[in-house]
């Protein structure tokens, strides 16, 4: 709490990254937030994990928090696959501001130092740009993860005009 105190006075946003889980990491890391971001994976197991989560934040008086769905993979969804951010949302009740898609320009990133989102062929550094502008207010709404009208395009109109998602 002190080191974010200090931070507070230079930064106007400070990020902490925490640990899955329930450990003192977890506890440390959203001891100081203003806010909380939830990141699952739209897996079965990583959503009861991020709903154990939203249960603590909320005990904890920093919630409700805002979601961001990682590595979702639309044709795994059409294929039932995969949960939809329409499972996942219904199943958390956290509002969303970001579904990031899977992406083969992720791991050559990360592995070189390069940030995703100075790639413009990138959707998931896309998608994290995005992320990062409705954080700081802008209304943007989410990308369009499918050509024809699917789930994303109802997520779209449900979350992503004139709602600040």
């Amino acid at each position: 709490i002190q080191l974010t105190d200090k931070l507070r006075e230079e930064f106007q946003y400070v990020l902490i990254d925490s640990p899955a889980g329930i450990e003192r990491g977890y506890r440390n890391a959203i001891a100081p937030a203003d806010e909380v971001l939830v990141v699952t994976n739209p897996e079965v197991s990583a959503v009861r994990d991020a709903d154990r989560i939203i249960g603590l934040i909320e005990a904890e008086n920093k919630g409700p928090g805002k979601l961001i769905i990682n590595r979702l993979k639309p044709d795994m969804v059409k294929k039932g696959e995969m949960l939809s951010a329409e499972d996942i949302t219904d199943i958390l009740s956290l509002k969303i501001i970001g579904i990031v898609p899977e992406d083969e320009y992720v791991i050559p990133a990360s592995n070189s130092g390069v940030p995703v989102t100075l790639n413009p062929n990138s959707q998931a550094g896309i998608a994290f740009t995005n992320i990062a502008r409705r954080i700081t207010g802008e209304d943007i709404p989410l990308m369009n993860l499918e050509e024809s009208g699917g789930i994303f395009n109802r997520i779209t109109r449900l979350f992503g005009s004139g709602s600040g998602a």
